[in-house]
């Protein structure tokens, strides 16, 4: 019960593993409506339709198998969340099952819920009985709905569920504490599914590292996330151990339903699922009611079916393998800072040092600076040439200095600049514009000695929302070259992703 010695546990006789026959058409209410998301159905509506704008979907032309989602209060993980759900929008599923660990009673084995519909401000939504029943033909997962009543793990899944899927869906709804039986329960799970013949979706709902400080936690669930990506559960069973063991003040947990995670790993792999994908992360430090000094992680993970003519799965885990700590980024962005401050001081570019192993490695770099939200000077390399460090600070001065658009900066507008930094995946050439997805890629045109660069950041100017007009704008302004030549097939285009943060 390690994962979850955090939480105070009702020490309550354990439900009987058989429901009444009464029990089976008991509506399932909502527990935490008005607490961890709005009770409100408009409000609710309204706060999930604004997460799923904010997230983006991957484009994940796989088979996506399972999914793990946060299951936090929404002002804490329900953007990440969207993330996670955002994959799979518009999609069509004939049943979800949900698989999360309970946080109010003990579990042996696996608890089944038996009994009727699940209800939110949303609406019902319907129980697959004909896939419970076969569950209930084993003897470790079991008839238990007195530890869904109070259960909010599962409950916060279901209205970005109601939001995103197409069409009607069932689900089946399952609570596990233990990780000792996940192989088991997979192989009972799996089994279940492939002979139904059903269109499934598998959910894992859990929270990342609970209550250390933001610095141990990112520490902490990057190195998670790392081993997720493996997609071995003996692995992450492993790195669990591994950090659990280490002296981290207030670490409770790294994953609070990694019996869920687990059981979700492993039933996807049975049912084809070879490669995962991570699709987002974030902590409730990040959040206006966060607390710094003690943080919970989300993650939003994916696991999907390749096969070897599915490049387009394969160019996503490309453009997501590439990430900065938290602590990563706030030390690039002193740097950046300190080089302009620094060479306005004394008329000397400074030198840097760091023993930061992440911001050693080569990096292609852009410096954004903005002064009362408008551009004040932008450069950037789109070739990976030196140190991520170095370069932030010499684009930073280049930013500062050099743009022949805008007059050097002076010491007087030093507190006005606010500094971001995008650092850029490989170039990827593509064959169209068809391939270019709107929101997410940085666009390079190229025709000769001409050539063109838009950050992925240029989407979000209401104007160049779209695809015809940001392309056409690229090709003008930035490339010399006229408004259509992408249309033509006069140019050569790339496109790349960013990691991009600012003050």
């Amino acid at each position: 019960m390690k994962y979850l010695n955090f939480i105070f546990l009702l020490i309550l006789l354990l439900p009987t593993s058989s429901c009444a026959k009464e029990d089976n058409n008991m509506i399932r209410e909502p527990a935490v409506s008005g607490q961890f998301y709005p009770k409100d159905k408009s409000e609710l509506t309204k706060m999930v339709n604004g997460f799923l704008a904010s997230a983006k979907n991957q484009n994940i032309e796989s088979r996506i198998i399972g999914l793990i989602a946060p299951h936090a209060g929404y002002v804490f993980s329900g953007q990440t969340a969207a993330w996670a759900y955002k994959q799979i929008e518009g999609k069509k599923f004939d049943t979800i099952f949900l698989i999360g660990s309970s946080h109010n009673y003990p579990v042996k084995g696996a608890a089944l819920w038996t009994g009727g519909k699940f209800s939110t401000p949303l609406g019902d939504i319907n129980i697959d009985k004909e896939l419970a029943e076969k569950l209930l033909s084993s003897k470790i997962i079991q008839s238990n709905n007195e530890t869904h009543m109070p259960e909010h793990s599962l409950e916060v899944q279901l209205p970005f569920l109601q939001r995103t899927i197409s069409g009607d869906f069932k689900i089946v709804a399952i609570l596990i504490n233990d990780i000792k039986n996940y192989k088991e329960i997979a192989e009972i799970i799996s089994k279940t599914i492939s002979v139904s013949k059903k269109k499934v979706l598998l959910v894992a709902s859990t929270d990342m590292t609970h209550y250390p400080d933001k610095k141990n936690a990112e520490t902490v669930d990057k190195s998670i996330l790392d081993t997720i990506l493996k997609f071995n559960p003996s692995e992450l069973i492993k790195a669990d151990e591994r950090w659990m063991s280490k002296d981290i003040q207030e670490l409770h947990c790294t994953l609070c339903g990694l019996p869920a995670v687990l059981t979700v790993m492993e039933t996807s792999k049975l049912l084809g699922a070879n490669k995962s994908i991570i699709v987002n992360y974030s902590n409730s430090a990040e959040s206006k009611y966060g607390d710094g000094n003690r943080v919970v992680g989300y993650g939003a993970v994916a696991f999907i079916k390749v096969t070897g003519n599915e490049s387009g799965a394969i160019e996503v885990k490309t453009e997501k393998e590439f990430s900065l700590t938290k602590e990563s980024q706030k030390e690039l962005l002193k740097m950046a800072r300190e080089s302009i401050e620094k060479y306005l001081s004394i008329g000397k570019i400074p030198e840097f040092s760091t023993n930061n192993p992440e911001l050693i490695n080569n990096g292609a770099v852009f410096v954004t600076l903005e002064k009362n939200h408008n551009l004040r000077g932008c450069i950037g390399t789109t070739e990976a040439t030196m140190p991520i460090y170095e370069a932030v600070s010499q684009l930073a001065l280049a930013a500062a200095f050099e743009d022949h658009r805008f007059s050097p900066v002076s010491k007087t507008e030093l507190k006005e600049l606010k500094i971001e930094i995008s650092v850029l995946s490989p170039l990827k050439k593509v064959s169209s514009a068809s391939e270019i997805i709107e929101g997410k890629h940085g666009v390079v045109v190229r025709k000769g000695s001409r050539s063109g660069l838009f950050l992925p950041q240029v989407w979000e100017h209401e104007e160049l929302s779209k695809k015809d007009a940001f392309l056409s704008e690229l090709c003008w302004q930035k490339a010399g070259m006229e408004r259509d030549a992408w249309k033509k097939g006069d140019c050569d285009i790339y496109i790349f992703t960013v990691l991009a943060f600012k003050e």
